[in-house]
């Protein structure tokens, strides 16, 4: 199946193709199911001058394939994203960390603690939310480094998507910070509560 064939059963008219970037915004934003993402952290993501992104987008708007929405796009929530292939070399995955979390926290305030928060060089990337889970995502500055932080039944899991062992260890150490990021709106969050 080629790319075309692939992003046809998707929706698009088969008069209708995509260029690369609008292959790789497709891709990108399929990486995590349900996920928005903002428009600066696809910006970084994919590397884009901010004016190609833009119009880039608003094609993909147009074609009904990608919904703008208050906190960044996502794809249209009657499109497959398990067809939209991944484009470019395939990033390393690493599970930096897993740790329990006390049962009083609340998924929703740990969201609007940290969306659009930056720490250190990483910068808000988008989020996505299901009834049962919660991933927030941030990537560097020079868009080489993503880090995923995952809320899923009391358990806080951070995974690490790099390319090479330097950046590696970058995102270890970063996985570190964001886990006090998160652990700290945590315990705040839970003082205010109580």
């Amino acid at each position: 199946m080629s790319a075309s064939d692939s992003f046809q059963l998707c929706g698009l008219r088969s008069d209708e193709e995509l260029d690369y970037r609008q292959r790789g915004v497709l891709s990108a934003l399929s990486e995590e199911q349900k996920a928005t993402y903002s428009f600066q952290g696809l910006r970084r993501k994919l590397g884009l001058h901010q004016e190609m992104l833009s119009r880039t987008l608003d094609r993909l708007v147009e074609q009904d394939l990608v919904e703008r929405t208050q906190d960044g796009y996502r794809i249209a929530l009657d499109k497959h994203t398990s067809r939209f292939e991944h484009v470019g070399s395939i990033p390393t995955e690493t599970r930096a960390l897993t740790a329990h979390l006390p049962h009083e926290f609340d998924t929703n305030r740990i969201l609007s603690g940290l969306k659009g928060r930056w720490f250190g060089e990483f910068r808000w990337l988008g989020y996505s939310a299901t009834p049962s889970s919660l991933t927030m995502s941030w990537i560097s500055d020079d868009g080489r480094v993503q880090l995923r932080a995952k809320l899923l039944n009391n358990t806080l899991i951070i995974d690490a998507i790099y390319g090479s062992v330097t950046e590696r260890d970058q995102a270890m150490r970063s996985a570190f910070e964001l886990f006090d990021l998160v652990t700290d709106r945590t315990v705040a969050m839970s003082q205010v509560a109580s």
